[in-house]
C-alpha cells in the first residue's frame, strides 16, 4: 500500500450485497463475524433501518472492505455500553480481500472513518474486538485506539478500546 492511499466510503446499498457476502464468506472474516447469511442480513437490515451506517470502503479505487458505525447505548444486549454517552459511536470493520490482510489497510481506513465521526458530535469512538483477535487489536492500536476495559460473557472476552476526539486531534 502506498504511504497516503486514497480512501473512499460508499454507503451500502443492495448492489453491494453480493460483494459483502463474498467477503463475509472468507475465512479471515467469517472467523470473527460469524455465519455469512446471518451477518449479511444484519448488515442489510441495519443499513435499511438506520440502525447502523454501513459503508463499503475503497483503497486507491479498489473495494477493500466494510465499516459501520452504530450507537452501543441503543442495545441492552451490550451491557458494557451502559456507561457510554448516547453520542458515542461504536465501529466495526473488516478487510474483505484476503490479499489485503496484513498490509496496513485497517488502521488507515479507521483513521479516515474516525475523521468523519469526529466531524460530527462524537466525543469518542468505541471498538470492541474479541480478545483473541490479535491482528485486530494491533490494527486498532495503530489507528490510535487504547484499551479502557474488557467484558467477559458466555461468548468470550471482549477488549473495549477507545479513541477520544482529543487524542485523535493530537495524532492528526
Amino acid at each position: 500500500m502506498q504511504p497516503d492511499p486514497s480512501i473512499a466510503f460508499t454507503a451500502v446499498d443492495e448492489s453491494h450485497m453480493p460483494t459483502l457476502f463474498g467477503w463475509l464468506s472468507q475465512q479471515h472474516v467469517r472467523r470473527w463475524w460469524g455465519e455469512p447469511e446471518k451477518e449479511l442480513k444484519l448488515i442489510r437490515d441495519g443499513c435499511l433501518t438506520g440502525e447502523v451506517e454501513g459503508f463499503v470502503f475503497s483503497v486507491d479505487g479498489e473495494p477493500a472492505g466494510y465499516i459501520q458505525s452504530w450507537l452501543p447505548t441503543q442495545y441492552e444486549s451490550e451491557p458494557w455500553a451502559k456507561d457510554l454517552t448516547p453520542d458515542t459511536p461504536g465501529v466495526d470493520i473488516f478487510v474483505g480481500p484476503p490479499d489485503m490482510i496484513g498490509k496496513g489497510v485497517a488502521p488507515v481506513v479507521i483513521r479516515a472513518f474516525a475523521a468523519r465521526l469526529f466531524a460530527g458530535t462524537a466525543p469518542r469512538i468505541i471498538i470492541d474486538p474479541d480478545a483473541e483477535n490479535k491482528q485486530a487489536l494491533r490494527a486498532y492500536a495503530k489507528a490510535g485506539f487504547t484499551p479502557y476495559g474488557e467484558w467477559n460473557d458466555s461468548t468470550g472476552r471482549t477488549i473495549l478500546m477507545e479513541l477520544t476526539r482529543t487524542e485523535f486531534e493530537r495524532m492528526s
